[in-house]
């Protein structure tokens, strides 16, 4: 009986040992394998990982393109039965999009042949139409940008363009840009032209609206980008030449002076059987000469030579009282 509990004694260390010696055999740990097959996962460096060489791909020199904007800024031209909500249903917008792009534009007096600015979608600016290689663009002279806020938290800039070049400059398109100086953040909002073209020694307002929210007293800067010769031979067609009249006697300035009714005519002088599209643009300003509203009518039809074209046009201020309204001209297919 001794023996025997001697002989049980004996297995029962000889079998620990050998378990133990095989729980130490393989020291390697288990990789371990990511919860998502087929990630690719980052290591983190530590002094244990061995860097490796890395086969540098060869540098390629490649010609940068940078976006130019549209030379012009997406309108629309109302029609007699069209209003602000369906203007804006079409284009994918909201009524306060469209209303904040057109402020000059009143919606209960909307009538045919208003020309309707129409911006990208959520207030972004319109995409570049195309990549191409950034032109130089005709010098040109603007004034010093101006700024308002809105009562809704916007801002409404103005600025007006001169042309010193010797012949008549189109394709024109410039940037207005607002910087934080608390923080360095730039707003940019293409400048809406409000015709195509500027003769030699002529001016052309422009004006852009930043949807709120606006930094309190930013830095306001304006850009040209492009501005070409006129049919890149520097002459202008018949039509581009064509002189426009307008009628200033039926400029009727409200009471408080905050708004101006412009009711009158306007004709173009031309060769005989051409005819073409007139295109107002009205620009209201304050006694300091400040710029305080801008509206841009477009004739339903073409006219002939020598016929007047009646018109209508609302303006309201986004300043001060309006002093005086000056009208702009000029023919186009």
């Amino acid at each position: 009986m001794r023996n025997m509990k001697i002989r049980t004694s004996v297995i029962l260390i000889t079998a620990s040992i050998l378990l133990l010696a095989g729980c130490q055999q393989d020291t390697t740990p288990t990789p371990v394998t990511s919860l998502f097959p087929g990630e690719a996962l980052t290591p983190f460096a530590t002094p244990t990982i061995t860097p490796t060489a890395t086969a540098t791909q060869p540098v390629v020199a490649t010609e940068t393109l940078v976006p130019t904007m549209t030379s012009t800024p997406v309108t629309y031209i109302s029609k007699s039965n069209d209003s602000l909500w369906s203007i804006a249903a079409k284009n994918g917008l909201t009524l306060d999009e469209i209303k904040a792009a057109n402020p000059d534009v009143n919606p209960y007096l909307l009538g045919p042949g208003t020309v309707i600015f129409i911006p990208a979608a959520n207030g972004q600016s319109v995409a570049p139409t195309q990549n191409l290689p950034v032109a130089t663009p005709w010098p040109m002279t603007f004034s010093d940008p101006l700024c308002t806020p809105s009562r809704s938290g916007g801002t409404y800039c103005f600025a007006e363009l001169l042309n010193p070049q010797p012949m008549m400059l189109d394709g024109l398109s410039a940037q207005f840009s607002l910087t934080d100086l608390a923080t360095g953040e730039v707003l940019s909002r293409p400048a809406l032209v409000p015709l195509n073209r500027l003769a030699s020694g002529g001016t052309l307002p422009l004006f852009a609206y930043f949807p709120p929210p606006v930094a309190v007293s930013p830095q306001i800067s304006l850009q040209l980008l492009t501005a070409t010769s006129v049919n890149l031979t520097g002459t202008p067609t018949a039509l581009q030449s064509a002189l426009v009249t307008v009628d200033q006697s039926g400029t009727n300035i409200s009471t408080n002076g905050l708004s101006v009714v412009v009711n009158t005519q306007a004709k173009f002088e031309g060769v005989e059987g051409v005819t073409g599209k007139i295109w107002i643009a009205a620009v209201a300003y304050d006694a300091a000469g400040k710029i305080v509203g801008i509206r841009r009518f477009v004739s339903p039809g073409a006219v002939n030579p020598g016929e007047w074209m009646p018109f209508t046009l609302n303006i309201y201020s986004i300043g001060e009282k309006i002093e005086r309204v000056d009208l702009f001209g000029e023919v186009n297919p």
